[in-house]
């Protein structure tokens, strides 16, 4: 119950910190000193004003380095490949001796570059698709450098790797939907790869929670897991109190599908309650 309403709090905190707007925001930097010149990326309106400056020393400190190992008079430009309220990801090129590449993915609740744990379980199929090649994220997915220094030039869908997320972040990167009990029985149109986030009441010390009833021979749909959250006021301590289940869940493939959800106790069939609703994925 403890790690549950800490997530809580964790997720309240960097609602507060960055989720005021819809994007991060990055400004552009000009460049003309010595053999370096173009522009860098730096990021303002973070409220924290210190995780501010970490987040531009790191993009500052990381263009320099680059720059110096193109070598020669260096032309310094960048890419933004992915923009979110909680982190972004951008791709730095130096052009002199030799054009270089350097991707960053930045965490703006940490004033850090981002640690892969932290979105992906890795695994060992998940190292045969990602390996140690770096990374940035992307709307539709990673995109990769053959090698270091070389160009993000290689990409891998979100679809190819849902079954590896962290589903305490994945909804920081992803588009994603959240659909609650409000909506049983309704249509939702979406794309192959976005996340659905289905909000359902339920008491897991009951023994009862929900599951995807009907999904083992539906080719398509992707189960992520299942999460629960207390309400806000809720006492961590107190035992039995209800909240909110999340079934975290995508499809991999286009199609229509009617997805059903049994509220039960895992060891017994029948189920107390059963929600259906429907997906046309593009």
């Amino acid at each position: 119950m403890k790690k549950i309403y800490l997530l809580t709090l964790l997720l309240l905190t960097i609602t507060t910190n960055v989720w005021a707007f819809g994007q991060s925001t990055i400004m552009e930097e000009h460049l003309n000193s010595g053999k370096r010149q173009g522009s860098i990326p730096i990021v303002d309106g973070v409220q924290d004003i210190n995780l501010q400056k970490n987040i531009n020393t790191v993009l500052k400190e990381a263009a320099k380095k680059l720059g110096e190992e193109a070598g020669g008079q260096t032309s310094i430009s960048y890419k933004v490949t992915f923009n979110r309220p909680s982190m972004f990801s951008v791709i730095l090129k130096a052009a002199g001796d030799k054009t270089l590449y350097k991707g960053i993915n930045i965490d703006i609740t940490s004033g850090k570059e981002c640690d892969t744990k932290d979105f992906f379980y890795v695994k060992d199929d998940f190292n045969n698709l990602v390996g140690d090649k770096s990374y940035v994220f992307s709307e539709d997915g990673l995109l990769l450098a053959a090698s270091e220094g070389a160009a993000y030039s290689e990409q891998i869908p979100y679809t190819a790797l849902l079954k590896y997320l962290n589903i305490a972040s994945c909804a920081r990167f992803m588009t994603g939907y959240k659909v609650t009990e409000a909506t049983e029985g309704k249509t939702l149109p979406l794309k192959v790869g976005n996340l659905v986030s289905l909000y359902l009441p339920s008491n897991p010390s009951t023994g009862f929670d929900w599951y995807m009833a009907n999904t083992d021979k539906m080719s398509g749909v992707v189960g992520i897991g299942n999460s629960f959250f207390l309400p806000i006021n809720a006492n961590p301590n107190t035992v039995g109190v209800p909240g909110n289940t999340i079934v975290f869940f995508s499809f991999d493939k286009p199609g229509t599908y009617k997805v059903n959800f049994e509220y039960k106790r895992p060891w017994v069939q029948q189920a107390s309650k059963t929600m259906t609703y429907n997906f046309i994925v593009q």
